[in-house]
């Protein structure tokens, strides 16, 4: 039968579905009297991790600090039992996919304050706390950050990415699902289909949005360039003088904060459907 053939693909061959999609495969095999597996185990890391790298397939990342390194992982398989999925080269911690088909893990990490985070993941979350920088791709499924003290650089195709106390500069580009930093060094954020908001920002701000709407707010006064195609604009900044560029071709500009044409402070603000608003707050 047809879910029996989906059930016997390689895991490989179905790494782009969506956690719909898991979800469907799992239901597939279930009513051809498939049991799917599941396991958990625990394991200890006894060299010192000063990095990790991502290499997944489908589940899930969690990642959080703690004194000393180890991987929980939970594992789901429908054929062959997967052995052990995660290795150490020199002071990298790697995560990685089954290498039986038919199978995704979840891994929840406690490694060292201040490590690095790399790497991908094509269908699942990932949600990291406590690193140093983070430089992920992800291809469906949500992805969080917090706590960073440098750089954060994520690429999602699909699924919303929230960032929160990133110390360094951030940069967002997610094709659909929603764009949101809050407490941030200067961003660069782009969301195909999406909203993109960025609260707390302490430096400039390019954002974009093809589909959506842009809200941006500023801590201390830096330029902003702010677009939607379809949406509207809100940027909110402290009191100052700024160089103020707004543009609408359908719907109001909403100017309250003045025009000072001297200003290294510039504001382009710009929408093609949609009102356009700067205040002081």
């Amino acid at each position: 039968m047809a879910s029996g053939v989906v059930a016997g693909r390689s895991r490989r061959g179905v790494l782009g579905v969506t956690a719909v999609g898991v979800a469907v495969l799992l239901s597939s095999s279930a009513a051809c009297g498939i049991a799917t597996k599941r396991f958990s185990d625990d394991a200890a890391v006894g060299e010192t991790i000063r990095a990790v790298r991502i290499e997944g397939a489908a589940g899930s990342v969690r990642l959080r600090v703690g004194p000393s390194a180890s991987v929980h992982r939970t594992v789901s398989y429908l054929d062959g039992r997967p052995g052990v999925t995660h290795r150490v080269e020199g002071d990298v911690l790697v995560l990685r996919e089954c290498e039986v088909r038919n199978c995704w893990v979840d891994y929840e990490v406690v490694v060292p304050e201040g490590v690095t985070v790399s790497g991908g993941l094509d269908s699942g979350s990932v949600d990291v706390e406590g690193a140093s920088t983070v430089n992920l791709r992800v291809s469906s499924g949500e992805v969080k950050v917090r706590r960073v003290s440098g750089a954060v650089n994520v690429k999602a195709e699909s699924g919303s990415v929230d960032l929160v106390d990133v110390k360094g500069k951030v940069a967002v580009e997610a094709e659909s699902g929603d764009v949101s930093a809050r407490d941030v060094g200067a961003a660069t954020l782009r969301a195909e289909s999406g909203s993109v908001t960025a609260q707390g920002v302490d430096g400039a701000v390019d954002a974009s949005a093809q589909s959506g709407s842009v809200t941006v707010r500023l801590t201390k006064a830096a330029g902003v360039k702010a677009t939607t195609n379809s949406g509207s604009v809100q940027v909110t900044v402290p009191k100052g003088e700024y160089r103020v560029s707004a543009h609408t071709d359908s719907g109001d500009v909403d100017n309250g904060i003045g025009d000072y044409r001297d200003s290294p402070n510039h504001l382009e603000l710009n929408a093609d459907s949609g009102d356009v608003t700067v205040r002081f707050g």
